[in-house]
């Protein structure tokens, strides 16, 4: 697990708990831990979101990403600064990464990959967004989509 992992699930583990409020978050990081000002809490939250780990939910509450509840967090942990740190990689789009990873396996260019998919969703009139053509297309070449399904499909429903 990585230290970012690790600092976001420490507040769900240590409570207990599968839903967190943003204040709950902020006040385990700067008051119970001390281990970051309020300013460094909201950043490792929004950073938190944006790769994945934490889910903000209709009720405003954030949840903990489904395989990080169990993570034992070590005796007298601290994170360091490298939490803020994003590396692209990470916050690059499902659909691109998925994009990529089916290429990778059907050996297939990019751009050829990106026409197929324009073909998929013309076969439905542009009736699907590109979010659906690319499953289809992950599953002609019998590529996992699974780690982007549901970001995929949160995208499908906006």
């Amino acid at each position: 697990m990585s230290e970012r992992e690790t600092a976001v699930s420490a507040p769900f583990r240590h409570r207990n708990a599968d839903h967190l409020r943003q204040v709950d978050l902020i006040f385990y990081y700067t008051q119970d831990k001390k281990w970051m000002s309020l300013d460094k809490a909201k950043k490792l939250i929004a950073i938190a979101e944006k790769t994945g780990l934490i889910k903000k939910e209709s009720t405003g509450d954030y949840s903990l990403r489904e395989d990080l509840r169990e993570q034992k967090i070590p005796l007298g942990f601290r994170p360091t600064d490298e939490i803020f740190v994003i590396d692209e990689s990470e916050t690059a789009d499902s659909l691109e990464k998925l994009l990529d990873d089916v290429a990778d396996a059907s050996k297939i260019g990019k751009k050829e990959l990106a026409g197929e998919m324009e073909r998929i969703r013309k076969q439905f009139d542009n009736l699907i967004c590109p979010e659906a053509a690319i499953i289809l297309l992950a599953k002609k070449y019998h590529v996992s989509y699974d780690k982007y399904k549901a970001d995929l499909i949160k995208r499908i429903g906006e």
